[in-house]
């Protein structure tokens, strides 16, 4: 599935670009949350979608599909680490880091499912106070942190030696079959106990309770990998507001620029823009429709006029989810084809 290349990797004078844009969301799942009440205005998209070539193929997360264009490959990956790297709070170096993100665990026909704190809207001083709190009672444990109310940390001395499922794959399922696997599971399996416990009995969730909202009630431990994998950059240019994508831009030496707009360089590029990735994670279909207009004008149609004026030789365009992954490859030679007609994008995800 891979758009990189060894040409695409480097880029010398008169190299043409090649441009990869990657839309976590942009496929909205249909079969799944049924028809959008309404239709995005679009003007570029379409177009595009004329003249693109589309390639459905199997799922995959998009951190291990993000690690795998970077050169990281295997079951065991460094996401904490990588994905701290990104925080902007140092670097990554000295302890071994894991994610230990909040959630909100809830039972659903006798069985756990986990919601991740995408939906929770943790405040930066619940954060700060549980943090607080954490420390103190599990200060035997390690260091913890949270640079992001949603995305926490801790700094052990030793790499825990379990495998832990990424907490992507448990979102929205029964717990019970993403458990830790593998040596000293136990140890890992009575910390997420207590950390619960703890959570459960903190004033923070008797306030969130009295307020009508979800109480942060668990954490999932995940991102457990050796600290020394080499990586390497896909693309000359990235592009990325996602912190584990720009965690691992600078392990391979290249500092991310803001994913806010397309910005025209030397080169190749890749950008990924993770703004419809929350809307359709949450069926929220009035934040889609007017996410994926604003990125229309952002970077569809100035992507669209780069390919018309050749200063784009090719564009991908890749949407991830979790019913599929999406390829769409435009050429700047293949737009004089005057008989393809613009494609809204419904009918390409009715197919």
């Amino acid at each position: 599935h891979s758009f990189s290349t060894p040409a695409l990797r480097s880029s010398s004078p008169g190299t043409s670009m090649q441009f990869h844009l990657v839309v976590p969301g942009l496929a909205w799942p249909t079969a799944v949350f049924g028809k959008l009440p309404a239709q995005p205005r679009l003007t570029a998209l379409p177009i595009l979608l004329g003249h693109a070539g589309a390639a459905w193929q199997q799922p995959v997360a998009l951190e291990t599909w993000l690690a795998g264009e970077f050169g990281l490959s295997g079951t065991r990956l460094p996401y904490a680490q990588l994905r701290r790297l990104g925080e902007h709070t140092g670097g990554a170096t000295g302890p071994h880091w894991l994610c230990c993100d909040p959630g909100h665990l809830h039972f659903s026909r006798d069985r756990m499912l986990l919601a991740d704190a995408s939906g929770l809207s943790i405040t930066r001083d619940e954060a700060d106070t549980l943090m607080a709190g954490i420390n103190e009672t599990f200060a035997d444990i390690g260091r913890f942190e949270a640079p992001s109310p949603d995305r926490w940390y801790v700094a052990l001395a030793a790499e825990p030696k379990p495998f832990f499922h990424p907490i992507a794959d448990v979102n929205g399922r029964p717990v019970q079959l993403f458990m830790p696997e593998g040596e000293d599971i136990g140890r890992w399996a009575r910390l997420s106990c207590e950390l619960e416990v703890w959570l459960y009995n903190h004033p923070v969730n008797a306030a969130r309770e009295a307020a009508g909202q979800r109480t942060i009630n668990g954490v999932w431990l995940w991102g457990a990998g050796p600290r020394d994998m080499p990586a390497r950059s896909p693309a000359s240019h990235i592009q990325a507001d996602l912190p584990f994508a720009r965690g691992l831009a600078r392990h391979a030496g290249i500092d991310a620029e803001a994913a806010d707009r397309y910005r025209e360089q030397p080169g190749t590029t890749l950008a990924v823009v993770d703004s419809l990735q929350r809307p359709a994670l949450h069926m929220d279909s009035a934040a889609w429709l007017a996410g994926v207009e604003q990125l229309d004008a952002d970077w569809f149609t100035p992507l669209l006029a780069a390919l018309k004026a050749r200063r784009i030789s090719q564009l991908r365009i890749s949407a991830p989810g979790d019913k599929h992954f999406l390829n769409l490859d435009v050429s700047a030679s293949g737009l004089w084809k005057f008989w393809r007609k613009p494609r809204p994008l419904a009918a390409l995800l009715a197919t």
